[in-house]
């Protein structure tokens, strides 16, 4: 009896990412979908690239939300160009990744992380900074292929709340890629 009441309560999980326009994440999922018609892509409006993550919550996590939205409105970033052109296919699942580090994609995940911090909260054990945007989970040999991809232009970053197991990501935050601070007369 534990075990089932333990399947059906609700947890939920804090994810700051990177999230797709809209017509790019349509684009993204009919190249998923070419690739795999059978498989259960993720839906276009949980695409995203996770910037950081926390562990999941038995209750909605009011206060650090709070302390998130504080914490991230100090983040200066410049916008930048990214591109998803490197397919890779693992055991587990299918994504798209970047084919080179983007530094100013691993710059702002820096910052993000710091903030994070500052607002008392560290990433979900065992996690790590690997850029990707999941494109569907599969059993197979891990492949990787260079593909012409996806861009766009990178202007902001968001705080999602996922509803584990129901299917369903809220949006709490979006803070706009405003420039690092960094000026220059020339």
């Amino acid at each position: 009896m534990f075990a089932m009441l333990a399947r059906t309560t609700p947890l939920y999980r804090l994810i700051v990412a990177l999230k797709p326009p809209i017509l790019v994440t349509r684009q993204i999922d009919h190249f998923a979908e070419t690739l795999a018609p059978d498989a259960q892509r993720i839906l276009p409006a949980h695409q995203h690239i996770t910037l950081g993550i926390t562990d999941d919550w038995p209750d909605y996590p009011y206060a650090l939300v709070k302390a998130m939205h504080r914490s991230f409105t100090g983040i200066l970033a410049d916008p930048f160009d990214l591109s998803l052109n490197q397919l890779s296919e693992g055991g587990r699942s299918a994504a798209l990744r970047p084919a080179h580090a983007l530094p100013p994609l691993r710059e702002l995940q820096r910052k993000v992380a710091l903030a994070m911090k500052r607002a008392g909260v560290g990433a979900r054990p065992g996690w790590s900074f690997n850029p990707h945007q999941t494109l569907y989970y599969r059993d197979g040999a891990p492949a990787t292929q260079r593909i012409s991809g996806f861009h766009w232009r990178v202007e902001d970053f968001v705080l999602l709340c996922s509803h584990v197991g129901r299917t369903h990501h809220e949006l709490l935050g979006r803070w706009p890629l405003r420039g690092s601070g960094q000026y220059s007369l020339f």
